[in-house]
């Protein structure tokens, strides 16, 4: 049997949390945003990262701030490193 070649996706953003009880408030700061996103462990969350700036208001109206690590499609109101 050949060996299986590692995946490269491009195009998505990964949020990371401390913990899984940060992750589930986070979820819930998100409910009502259709968004495709798929958890990736239990802390973790994977979106199209064309859905960041989305993703990004939806936590800020509820008053959690994420940092954002590199280029957002529209970074122009947020914090980019």
């Amino acid at each position: 049997m050949p060996a299986q070649k590692p995946t490269i996706h491009e195009g998505v953003a990964l949020l990371e949390c401390d913990s899984q009880a940060t992750l589930e408030e986070t979820l819930r700061h998100l409910e009502g945003l259709t968004i495709h996103a798929r958890r990736a462990g239990p802390r973790a969350l994977v979106f199209p990262s064309s859905e960041l700036v989305s993703v990004a208001r939806a936590l800020h109206a509820q008053q959690c701030f994420p940092r954002i690590v590199g280029h957002a499609a529209d970074d122009s109101s947020e914090d980019s490193e």
